[in-house]
């Protein structure tokens, strides 16, 4: 499911994992257990608990990726980390994103990040009373 949500290949999956292809797709199609250093990375990349992603189902309103993956060497470098305001920033690439406070919060923002702007326009509106 993470893979699928992040729009990617089992071959960049595999090569951002820094595993071989045949074991990545061993893990995927559940013929191999991956090592918690693999599921760690897994689960940032679909921006999910390890707890979640161990203990339950993962479904689509689970995972959020704002942009498409493709080969990596290395992980965005945190530029800094604002719990207040629920914000992380990164150095390169220089973006900023969202924290959630918990599962709920979590999922409420996966599924506003991934309406259109119609959509969110309506919930918004739905939200704050307006007609």
């Amino acid at each position: 499911m993470i893979r699928r949500e992040l729009r990617c290949t089992q071959s960049v999956m595999a090569e951002i994992l820094k595993v071989g292809f045949r074991t990545y797709v061993r893990y995927e199609a559940g013929k191999r257990d991956a090592p918690v250093s693999v599921l760690v990375k897994l689960a940032r990349l679909g921006n999910v608990s390890l707890e979640q992603m161990l203990s339950r189902e993962i479904g689509d309103h689970d995972v959020y990726s704002g942009r498409k993956i493709s080969r990596v060497s290395t992980f965005p470098e945190i530029k800094s980390v604002d719990f207040l305001k629920g914000e992380i920033a990164f150095k390169k690439p220089a973006c900023s994103e969202l924290i959630a406070i918990d599962a709920l919060e979590k999922r409420l923002l996966t599924l506003f990040r991934k309406m259109n702007a119609k959509q969110k326009t309506v919930c918004i509106q739905s939200l704050q009373g307006s007609p």
